[in-house]
């Protein structure tokens, strides 16, 4: 028994030390990331295309520290690249950008945001180099933009056209005794996101949405790109319609690149630049390190401030998390920015699928209050579609990119039931005791009745005649319009600013100028701040060793391919009736 307590007591000693040494590692790492850097004269701003994106990263030094490889692994925002490459085109000590890496993992409207950032960066007169080892159709949109492209002379580049892909569940949900229970409001033949648990192909009305979809976006591929490596846009359509570039020594035949170099020469290109004899000596300044101190909006501290509201992800009830639109928070973060009277105009930056029908209406709520006292601005990201589309129609003016993919204007409900399942499968029986008729509704071990069907469709539709009703108002449209373009129907921001669900064609910078200008603010004079606020990276620390840490290095190593935990994720909080894009669709 003493020996046991030894041990015991030797164990929670042990353990207490660890977690104490944890803490001053972690204490110490956040020390040195918030140190002041100082950049030399000749520096090269990097940018890692190889990353994900985000809208904001959590820009957390303790969340950054990977235990694995014990190095930090900061996220990429946009906010920073842009603050960053803003910035940098007056700093007299930044000679250049370097575009490392062809693999970007973002939306398309958030490389079109980079782009635009890109060209304006060049007219400092500075250098753009791009290197890369393997470049994507998305990698070459956005580094079409550097004045040259080089790659290793062994890489691999990807020119063969877009494809949108959509998987479907019906005969493994068949296979396995589950069966869909599927509420799309009536005449939303369009909301496709419940078709991959009706039907094992693609019905024709989402094959031709997300064909027009793909067209679009392809033709602004083939539109800028051609624009900026002054190239023909047909021959890169028949470039890719042959699949003839699939290498560097091809793309630089065919002017999509400028050479195939090793990295070593590409540096030795920037040497006279930097002003440096050695590539060993070169500075190199990463986004984040960059970022701290960099501005989207000029004026310093002055009291005239444009709020820019960040919603990105899901929409769900509560507060949510960073990388989700909880209302909660989102909600009270746009009621902060109206309450603010230095806050003189809003922007609400939304890059979204949708989500909850009811969190959206909380959120439009907010709004709605807010354009009566200031000028709100909609800033789309690349998907703001169905309850994105739904918190952005109040804004006096709503910014999209051309690629941006939006609309889905249409409301659904899902559940399943799995009666064969548990009754044939498993031999597993459930019985019910009820008060009354319908207590036993939504039950996972019976089928609906006519009856039940008949009423809880109502209830979906009338949630999409609600949501029908605030783009109505909103846009100065019908609602007899709206269901004519609605039904669930996606659009590219291109398409969507024909048919008048978008204003302005252009990016966040974009958005606030506008702002601005509605707010008759003059010159440089205000000031860009950001809401909601981020969490305290204690409070941060203290969830992810809760276990929010090792989802997060899963997510960060898997890439694109994490929307696959987040849906799983999501599903668990998705409660009610959707306004929500709903399948994972991915376009590559």
């Amino acid at each position: 028994m003493k020996t046991f307590l030894k041990m015991l007591l030797a164990t929670i000693l042990g353990g207490a030390i660890l977690l104490f040494i944890g803490f001053i590692i972690l204490a110490s790492f956040a020390s040195l990331a918030n140190k002041e850097v100082v950049i030399e004269k000749g520096s090269v701003l990097t940018i890692n295309l190889n990353n994900v994106i985000y809208e904001r990263a959590d820009d957390n030094p303790f969340g950054a520290f990977n235990p694995l490889s014990q190095e930090p692994s900061f996220p990429l925002g946009l906010n920073d690249i842009l603050a960053s490459l803003k910035t940098a085109a007056n700093d007299d000590n930044i000679v250049g950008v370097y575009l490392k890496g062809g693999i970007p993992m973002t939306g398309n409207a958030t490389l079109e945001e980079i782009r635009n950032a890109l060209r304006t960066f060049r007219e400092s007169g500075k250098f753009v180099y791009s290197y890369s080892e393997i470049m994507t159709q998305k990698g070459l949109f956005l580094t079409s933009e550097a004045d040259s492209i080089f790659m290793n002379p062994e890489g691999f580049f990807e020119w063969n056209g877009l494809n949108a892909s959509v998987t479907y569940y019906k005969d493994a949900l068949d296979k396995i005794g589950v069966k869909p229970v599927v509420l799309r409001a009536t005449g939303n033949k369009y909301k496709s996101a419940v078709e991959p648990f009706l039907r094992q192909d693609m019905s024709p009305e989402n094959e031709k949405q997300l064909s027009d979809l793909i067209s679009s976006v392809w033709g602004d591929y083939l539109a800028e790109i051609s624009k900026s490596r002054n190239l023909d846009a047909n021959t890169l359509n028949t470039l890719a319609d042959s699949m003839a570039i699939t290498s560097p020594i091809t793309a630089a035949k065919n002017g999509l690149i400028d050479a195939p170099l090793y990295e070593d020469e590409v540096l030795n290109l920037m040497l006279p630049a930097t002003g440096k004899d050695d590539i060993k000596d070169i500075d190199f300044v990463s986004v984040h390190t960059y970022a701290s101190d960099a501005k989207l909006g000029k004026g310093g501290y002055n009291d005239n401030k444009i709020a820019v509201v960040i919603a990105q992800g899901d929409i769900v009830s509560g507060k949510g998390s960073e990388y989700q639109i909880g209302s909660e928070r989102i909600a009270e973060a746009i009621r902060k920015a109206r309450k603010n009277d230095k806050v003189k105009a809003i922007v609400l930056r939304v890059n979204s699928p949708g989500g909850s029908a009811l969190a959206s209406e909380v959120i439009w709520r907010e709004v709605d209050l807010a354009r009566k006292e200031k000028p709100v601005v909609a800033s789309m990201g690349s998907v703001a579609a169905s309850g994105g589309y739904y918190i952005s129609c109040f804004a006096d003016t709503i910014v999209a990119q051309p690629t941006t993919v939006t609309g889905s204007i249409g409301a659904f409900g899902l559940f399943f039931t799995a009666e064969e399942l548990m009754h044939n499968t498993l031999g597993v029986n459930i019985e019910n005791v009820k008060t009354n008729k319908y207590s036993d509704l939504g039950t996972i071990d019976r089928t609906l009745t006519a009856s039940e069907m008949r009423m809880l469709i109502r209830q979906v539709d009338q949630v999409y005649g609600t949501f029908k009703k605030r783009v109505a108002e909103g846009r100065g449209f019908t609602e007899e319009y709206v269901d004519s373009i609605g039904g669930g129907h996606v659009y590219s921001g291109r398409d969507a600013l024909e048919l008048g669900l978008v204003d302005v064609l252009g990016g966040l910078e974009d958005a606030i100028q506008i702002a601005k200008n509605m707010a008759n603010i003059e010159g440089s004079e205000y000031r860009v701040v950001e809401y909601p606020e981020l969490e305290d990276p204690f409070v941060r620390l203290m969830k992810q060793i809760n276990g929010d840490f090792e989802a997060k290095l899963i997510k960060e190593k898997l890439g694109p391919y994490a929307n696959y935990i987040d849906m799983a994720e999501n599903a668990k909080t998705m409660q009610g009736y959707q306004t929500h894009l709903g399948y994972d669709l991915t376009i590559d």
